[in-house]
Formats: C-alpha cells, structure tokens, sequence
C-alpha cells in the first residue's frame, strides 16, 4: 500500500535537513525585516514578528514541497491531561533552567537574548503565540510524526528533541529545548495530537516572559529565588518526583487507548 502525505516516514538525515531549511529562511526573512524597517522604523516591533512568521511559514512552505508533508495529527485530547501537563512543563522548566545555570553566560550573550525580544504585546505575541504554534508544526507535527513512521518511538523523540535543541543555536537554550521537548514528543506519540506540545510550549514561553517582564530582564531565572543550595536540591528532588508522578498519570489515563501503530507495514523498522 502506497504512502499518503500523512504518513509518510523520514529519515534523521532528512530532519537535519529540515533543521537547515529552517535556519536557511531567516535569509529571506532579514531581507525582508530589513526592507521595511528601512521604510518604516516606527514599526519595528511588528516588522520583527513579522519576520519570524515568514521564516516558519517558508520552512512549512518549502518542506511540503520537497518531502510531501503535511500536519494530520490533530486529535481531541482527554481534558484532565491539560492541567496534568501544565505541571509536568513548569517542574521541567525549574529542572532545566538549574541544568543551564551551570554553564555560565558570558555579557554579550545576554544582551543579545535581551534584545532579542521586546518586552511588550508584540514580544508576547512572538514568544508565547507565534513560537508555540509554528515551532510545533515543524518541530512535532511535521519532524517528529515523520520520524515515528521509520524509528522507534524513543530514537524519534530523542532525535527531534536534539534537532529542536539545535535549531536554538546556542548552548543554554539547547538543554531547556531538548528536556522539554523530550516530554512534548512523548505526550505527542501517546496522543497522536499536536496541541499538547502547543499547549506545552505555551506555558512555558509565557512563564519565562512573564518572568522576564517583572524582573526586566529576559535572563532573569525563578531558581534565583530559591534561598540557597539546600532549598534549590530539595526543590529540584520534588520537581523530579513530581514528572515521574505526572508520566504515571498520564499513562492511566491513557491506558484503555491503544498505540496508533507508527510504523507502516510496508516499511521496515531502521
């Protein structure tokens, strides 16, 4: 039986690919911001949302026509997984942004992810709406659903979230992208749904800009808040806990709904 647009497998290579076709569009994209802020100034918080849009919508553009594929899975999800998730995404965000502070950040790098967002409407819309949606097309709804139609599950979820990670391109982005979207990937292969990831993607963008709009700053971290050592470990041992204990509730509720199979018969598991 032949392939249709919904299932059709891809290889890692190919997801790489992708991952290079995405960071490729912010060519045309900063041509494009850079015409028209040289045309209007004033309007630069819109002009750079803007281009961030063209950059995804040109990688949802080209990737369809290269490998044929498209966005299927969007199934209803049960209600009580949303709250469930929630929780898992804001215990992981404690748990990854402990991980990045390990590794320190040099000045210019924060001033860049300061600059890089503006802590108004339009950066809220780029952040918390726009990321959640367009990220998750490419990242879950087109990668990873590819992925899981030629591998495992688990090598499809660790690869798109390593594929995910990259396309932050730096180092302390990469950890807090990899540990969640590992959580998204799985909840995406148990749901077969992309709005889990979005909903996901949304807590945790709005947490981090909320955090960054009250402390005025986009590097301003709530493990700062913690009181010392001993507070953060304890606080980190009940994050953990509390992500295993969210996984196990998450597969009760899911356990009278049988895996969608993931790999066609038609082609072999590699």
């Amino acid at each position: 039986m032949e392939n249709t647009t919904e299932n059709r497998p891809i290889t890692i290579g190919q997801a790489f690919a992708i991952l290079g076709i995405t960071i490729a569009m912010t060519i045309p994209a900063t041509i494009v911001t850079a015409a028209l802020l040289s045309i209007a100034p004033a309007f630069k918080s819109w002009i750079t949302l803007l281009g961030y849009i063209l950059q995804f919508v040109g990688t949802i553009a080209v990737v369809y026509v290269i490998w044929n594929l498209k966005v299927s899975d969007t199934r209803k999800i049960k209600p009580i997984i949303f709250p469930i998730a929630l929780v898992m995404t804001f215990a992981l965000s404690i748990i990854s942004e402990s991980l990045c502070s390990l590794i320190p950040m040099p000045d210019f790098v924060a001033r860049i992810f300061n600059e890089a967002i503006s802590l108004d409407i339009f950066g809220y819309v780029a952040a918390g709406i726009a990321a959640p949606v367009l990220e998750e097309i490419v990242f879950r709804g087109m990668i990873l659903a590819a992925l899981l139609r030629r591998y495992e599950p688990r090598k499809a979820i660790i690869w798109s979230a390593v594929v995910f990670g990259i396309a932050h391109l730096n180092p302390w982005q990469f950890i807090a992208a990899f540990i969640i979207s590992c959580a998204i990937g799985w909840l995406f292969w148990r749901t077969r749904s992309i709005w889990i990831g979005i909903f996901m993607h949304w807590a945790n963008n709005t947490a981090g800009f909320l955090i960054g709009y009250f402390a005025g700053d986009m590097n301003a971290s709530v493990t700062e808040y913690f009181g010392g050592p001993m507070n953060h470990a304890i606080i980190l041992i009940i994050c953990v806990v509390v992500v295993f204990g969210c996984v196990k509730a998450v597969q009760q509720i899911l356990a009278t709904e049988p895996l969608e199979p993931t790999i066609p018969e038609d082609r072999p598991l590699t």
